[in-house]
């Protein structure tokens, strides 16, 4: 009898695993189903900010729109010069929606042709979308 009882236990719980197993693989696919996948598109990506005098601070504003059916995060921003800034936003961007990347360059010390590059890192893939900018800076 207790045999029998231990036998019946252990298929009662291999049954719950199996159906927790299956449910829970169900609502997986269902989760990605609703997640889609983010597509980034900007406006523009390239800037010129024309001749500027050294010293100064300019900034530009890159628009971007989300034309994926998931979620678009930016993971982060980098420059390739530390007299590059930038701004971002922090928080998702739903399908459809917008969101902006403002790139912020200090031209102190600078002299001439500046070309920059900054790369976006989102979640759209594991390639970062890259922007220029583009100045000319006039010494005083």
């Amino acid at each position: 009898m207790k045999k029998a009882l231990r036998i019946g236990s252990f298929f009662l719980v291999l049954a719950l695993c199996a159906a927790a197993m299956a449910g829970c693989s169900g609502r997986k696919q269902e989760q990605s189903a609703v997640k889609g996948t983010p597509q980034i598109n900007f406006d523009e990506n390239f800037y010129d900010f024309g001749t500027i005098a050294q010293g100064e601070k300019v900034s530009h504003t890159f628009k971007f729109r989300n034309i994926g059916s998931g979620q678009l995060v930016i993971t982060d921003v980098t420059t390739s010069c530390g007299c590059t800034a930038s701004k971002y936003s922090l928080e998702p961007v739903a399908p459809g929606a917008e969101g902006i990347v403002e790139v912020i360059f200090d031209s102190y010390g600078r002299e001439g042709r500046q070309m920059k590059k900054i790369s976006v890192w989102t979640n759209c893939g594991s390639d970062p979308v890259t922007l220029k900018i583009l100045t000319n800076i006039e010494a005083k």
